[in-house]
């Protein structure tokens, strides 16, 4: 992100052209990824996770179509359009309409009932990012978004295991962790 401005009352984000397509695209054209390139990958998201987070920014969008791939494979965090400075994050949960912001998968339960949020609702999309980019697959099978956000409250994601992810048991817990319906 280059700037911020407002232009002819619409807010704007002015920010580098990453032309590498997205995490989504890759994982699409070319399956899952081994276990390096996923972690690769998803460390790049973390570090800039983690610069949005050092200057008080909350993303509140990650998923792999907001992570875009550069020229030489580097990823870079995009779309920080549903972002919040961190102490601002309780006052535009919802759209002035009512709905609700985000990708329901990508979500935190605490982000999909409206609650308060902080750092844990991205640990959480990142999580759910990384479970796609190691297995191509969501965290839920669900039939409809009604179903999908059912499931995301209530219930258990698939085990990596059963989309065919051969990974070592404490990145499999990890992944799992960083999907937990309680963020504490």
């Amino acid at each position: 992100v280059y700037r911020t401005e407002e232009i002819d009352g619409l807010p704007t984000i002015i920010m580098e052209l990453v032309d590498g397509g997205t995490l989504e695209q890759k994982v699409q054209r070319l399956g899952p990824l081994s276990l390096t390139e996923a972690i690769n990958d998803i460390v790049q998201v973390i570090d800039g996770l983690d610069a949005a987070e050092q200057l008080g920014i909350l993303h509140r969008d990650i998923k792999p179509a907001n992570c875009f791939v550069g020229p030489m494979g580097e990823v870079k965090v995009g779309d920080f359009g549903l972002s919040r400075p961190v102490d601002q994050v309780d006052d535009v949960r919802l759209t002035q309409s009512g709905l609700f912001l985000g990708t329901p998968v990508f979500s935190s339960p605490e982000q999909l009932m409206g609650e308060s949020l902080d750092l844990r609702a991205d640990i959480y999309a990142v999580g759910a990012t990384l479970y796609y980019l190691l297995s191509g697959a969501l965290p839920y099978d669900a039939d409809n978004a009604a179903r999908l956000i059912a499931l995301v409250m209530n219930g258990t994601p698939t085990p990596l295991a059963s989309r065919g992810a051969d990974l070592p048991a404490a990145l499999d817990a990890v992944v799992m962790k960083c999907l937990a319906r309680k963020r504490d």
